[in-house]
């Protein structure tokens, strides 16, 4: 390889992967980024209904998401931030003594967190990244990667024909990772045998700013602020019963997830098609090799009770982002597949990730009073 076509490529255009394509682009403005994706996104109509796929962004990757000029570009009127969070047993007092509130006052914060429309953030993000110079996308689909001959770098084939290399490929392709598959990097993947049920409802009594969480024998159902004054829900359950719950008339569902909530915000009327999708957790062997990265949910997954994955995965990004992007500064001739600095990014990153991976397992156990299988 004499010249490789990118210093830096991206593998997959999701929230993680646009991130670090957005922090690399911005800081280190001499090196070549790629970002190959199959389906850019397209813009949000507005005014549109509130999409079904929503995130609770933590302000650690607010701020992170704000410093690569993506935040401020998402419509306001459509960001619900919430200062509080309620969390029970279920079958106990949810203002008992054994249920936990957090709130952002106590913290001296103004909101814990904010609900976002995972298409509106990722339009905002792919927007802030194709206006950097530096940065190229490519239409395509990774087919296999090796390592490329007559130089340093990996070689990456598209499934349509062609081929793009690069001295550093970042793998952002999510769970089901080409990249990380083609390059043969091992890891652990395990199924709660449940699957997650989510849509919007309205609520007879105000959600008040409020994320509110139950944790049930089954599996934990949410309810997530949204904008409109409606709330989101997450209800993880097993996938009999999933199949069943998916399947039952909107008034019926309604009344069955305000049973399971409790009654906490009332009664619940469903008013949007529900969406259900597998619950598994992996976790890879390695997060980085020769001339690679996995970030996101190429490197791990998680349950949903916390609602922490999209957040590892944007601090995964941001923090590969910053130190390539400190490493090009101390010198023009700086490689972005060096060693030293990959492995200073899995060391930081693989850490907590773990250690969030652990609590949200002791969690799950702790509470549907069983394992994973």
């Amino acid at each position: 390889m004499s010249t490789p076509d990118f210093d830096v490529l991206v593998v997959g255009g999701g929230l993680p992967g646009l991130l670090v394509a957005a922090v690399v682009g911005g800081g280190a403005r001499r090196w070549r980024i790629g970002v190959l994706e199959a389906v850019p996104p397209a813009p949000v109509p507005d005014p549109a209904p509130i999409g079904l796929r929503v995130f609770a962004i933590a302000p650690a990757a607010v701020a992170e998401l704000a410093a690569a000029g993506a935040w401020q570009r998402l419509p306001g009127a459509r960001v619900a931030t919430y200062a509080a969070m309620q969390v029970w047993q279920a079958g106990t007092d949810p203002h008992g003594a054994a249920s936990l509130r957090f709130d952002a006052a106590e913290s001296g914060c103004d909101h814990l967190g904010a609900i976002v429309e995972h298409d509106l953030l990722r339009h905002a993000l792919w927007s802030a990244v194709v206006a950097l110079p530096s940065v190229t996308t490519v239409a395509g689909e990774l087919a296999a990667a090796v390592p490329a001959g007559g130089g340093p770098g990996i070689a990456v084939t598209l499934a349509g024909g062609g081929q793009l290399t690069a001295r550093l490929v970042i793998g952002a392709d999510g769970g089901q990772s080409r990249l990380r598959e083609a390059l043969g990097v091992p890891g652990l993947t395990w199924s709660y045998g449940q699957q997650a049920l989510v849509g919007h409802v309205r609520t007879a009594v105000p959600h008040g700013a409020t994320a509110f969480q139950c944790f049930r024998p089954d599996g934990p159902v949410a309810l997530l602020p949204l904008a409109d004054g409606r709330a989101s829900f997450v209800w993880s359950v097993a996938e009999a019963r999933a199949a069943t719950l998916a399947a039952l008339p909107p008034a019926e569902f309604g009344a069955a997830l305000t049973t399971a909530t409790e009654g906490i915000l009332g009664e619940l009327t469903a008013d949007t098609p529900r969406a259900v999708f597998p619950l598994v957790a992996r976790h890879t062997r390695q997060y980085t090799g020769d001339r690679f990265a996995l970030l996101g949910d190429a490197a791990h997954q998680v349950h949903p009770l916390a609602g922490q994955g999209v957040n590892l995965g944007l601090l995964d990004a941001a923090c590969l982002g910053h130190r390539l992007v400190r490493h090009a500064a101390g010198s023009r001739w700086a490689d972005p597949g060096e060693r030293r600095v990959l492995r200073g990014f899995e060391r930081e990153r693989k850490g907590d990730n773990l250690a969030t991976l652990a609590t949200i397992e002791a969690l799950h156990r702790l509470f549907a009073g069983g394992s994973a299988t």
